[in-house]
């Protein structure tokens, strides 16, 4: 298995640590804001705290690190998003359609090239291969402020500004196999979630 190392463009720490690498192929997680409760984001940095305390033990290079400390993180968000959500916006088609508009039209644009993605109920996963030129900050900021500002048009009671968590989960894939397994778990996500029956057939999934 041939694995990428590749440079690290820019990172940048807010509750979650964030990674833009060259040539990257991302695997991100965007939640409704309320998705995950005030306890379980305290839990979470507590974790991420202790994990970069042991991770800077350990004798590896940046890759591994990335890789040991995005897999605690995204552990124990799964945790939280599997239960049963309490903020389900995701269940009007109206909503899921515009998103899907918005990830083609970024598409389009050229600002990804989308692999796969799925519109849960609470949150949304994406996997795609990234413009080298662009900040991904910049542009995941901006596809939430966008998405956020058309919820509020297809139902006034949502506030676009709060629409959505002020993070987002990213993890770069490290190998054509990791690849693979990303979009099988994206694609099994709505099984998962007992959304739709067997893989393909949920209309709110790539």
């Amino acid at each position: 298995m041939a694995t990428r190392r590749p440079k690290t463009l820019h990172f940048w720490n807010g509750h979650l640590p964030h990674w833009q690498v060259e040539n990257g192929r991302y695997f991100v997680t965007i939640q409704l804001r309320g998705a995950v409760p005030q306890v379980a984001r305290e839990r979470m940095e507590s974790l991420i705290e202790k994990s970069m305390k042991t991770i800077r033990e350990i004798d590896n290079d940046e890759a591994d690190r990335h890789l040991l400390l995005s897999r605690a993180i995204f552990r124990e968000m799964e945790r939280w998003l599997d239960r049963a959500p309490s903020v389900t916006h995701f269940r009007n088609t109206d909503l899921c359609e515009m998103m899907i508009e918005s990830i083609e039209h970024r598409q389009q644009r050229g600002v990804w090239e989308m692999f796969s993605f799925a519109i849960m109920r609470s949150h949304i996963h994406l996997f795609f291969d990234f413009n080298n030129q662009k900040s991904l900050k910049n542009e995941l900021e901006e596809f939430k402020r966008w998405t956020g500002h058309q919820a509020t048009r297809i139902n006034t009671q949502w506030d676009g500004k709060r629409f959505w968590q002020s993070e987002w989960f990213d993890h770069w894939s490290r190998s054509d196999e990791e690849d693979v397994k990303i979009i099988r778990y994206i694609r099994n996500n709505p099984v998962k979630a007992g959304l739709a029956g067997h893989v393909g057939i949920y209309p709110f999934c790539k």
